[in-house]
């Protein structure tokens, strides 16, 4: 006869589970963040942040790598990056599907701002970068 899973075994499933899709979801964060942080400093040096933030000002720089850039900047956390991001939002209203080719996504420039102002269970991965 099968023994069925008590609460206890199902408990640590579910806990074993989160942990695991925990980890995997900070990975895929991580990865990018550090992707778009390693272009900003080969082509403008110092600190991530610093790099970051000169990227998102470089106006001759894509649409697409400095939206790549405000969102490593929320994810990064750096208060550095507010006023740079404050002057960035307009608070137009955009519709999405949002073209991040062709301008800056002000949903993107709304969420770093509020990334940077509140806690972040990822936030600790960066420090290294």
């Amino acid at each position: 006869m099968i023994k069925k899973p008590t609460l206890e075994i199902a408990i640590i499933i579910t806990i074993i589970t989160v942990f695991v899709l925990y980890g995997a979801g900070a990975r895929l964060i991580y990865n990018g963040v550090k992707q778009y942080t390693t272009e900003a400093l080969a082509s403008y040096g110092g600190d991530a942040a610093g790099a970051l933030i000169a990227l998102v000002e470089d106006e001759s720089a894509s649409f697409e790598k400095r939206n790549g850039a405000i969102w490593a900047l929320g994810q990064l956390g750096s208060d550095r990056a507010l006023p740079v991001l404050t002057r960035l939002d307009t608070d137009e209203i955009q519709e999405p599907p949002y073209d991040s080719t062709s301008y800056i996504i002000q949903y993107s420039v709304e969420k770093a701002i509020k990334q940077i102002n509140r806690f972040s269970l990822t936030r600790w991965m960066y420090r290294g970068l």
